[in-house]
């Protein structure tokens, strides 16, 4: 499975109400041309933060729906956020793991998931409820809708094979982290009809 095929899985899932957040690397461009007035998207641009921040908007929005777009890489960098989630277990967060065995972006060497390492069985040793690992997009599809809509915090693993989809240029995400961050600060704002970030004083 690559990971275009398993974004096309689950694109159809998640709905302009739900906010998602999402790893570096080709995930962005994948994303970003299934959806590409995803302004509900938080591009973190930063490996170890994506669950967090996941984690963060969960505790903070418990009406909304909450999706975490992590990576193998990312997630080894920050593991102990696997413990916070076992102990807060929120309801409205789904993780999702693109797991290719390797830091695709900085040229291919491989994580230790390529070895030994199963995230998933990590996720369930430290608590997390709904842990699974999968590898077609159909069975990634039908367990992420469940994931989705059951009223439990779920920590899914799609593996997918190495490689990146070669969109031109034209189609790469055009929008760089500051961009990306207020646009999703702002978004966030008109969805739940508050002021996080007043902007600029006014005379």
């Amino acid at each position: 499975m690559q990971r275009i095929d398993a974004f096309r899985a689950i694109a159809p899932s998640i709905a302009a109400e739900d906010l998602v957040t999402t790893s570096i690397g080709a995930t962005w461009d994948d994303w970003w041309n299934l959806k590409p007035d995803a302004d509900n998207t938080f591009f973190t641009g930063v490996l170890g933060s994506v669950t967090s921040t996941a984690l963060g908007l969960a505790v903070s929005l418990p009406h909304r729906r909450i999706v975490a777009f992590e990576s193998d890489g990312s997630m080894l960098m920050n593991t102990g956020i696997l413990c916070t989630l076992g102990a807060e277990r929120p309801p409205n967060l789904t993780v999702l793991v693109f797991d290719n065995g390797i830091y695709e972006n900085i040229g291919g060497p491989p994580t230790l998931t390529s070895k030994n390492t199963d995230l998933a069985r990590m996720a369930e040793g430290a608590g997390c409820l709904n842990c699974a690992t999968v590898d077609r997009p159909d069975a990634l599809a039908e367990r992420f809708s469940t994931m989705l809509d059951d009223g439990e915090m779920g920590y899914l693993v799609a593996k997918i094979e190495p490689g990146k989809h070669p969109w031109e240029w034209k189609d790469r995400k055009p929008t760089d982290g500051i961009e990306d961050k207020y646009r999703f600060l702002r978004y966030v704002e008109r969805l739940e009809g508050v002021v996080i970030h007043p902007g600029a004083p006014q005379n």
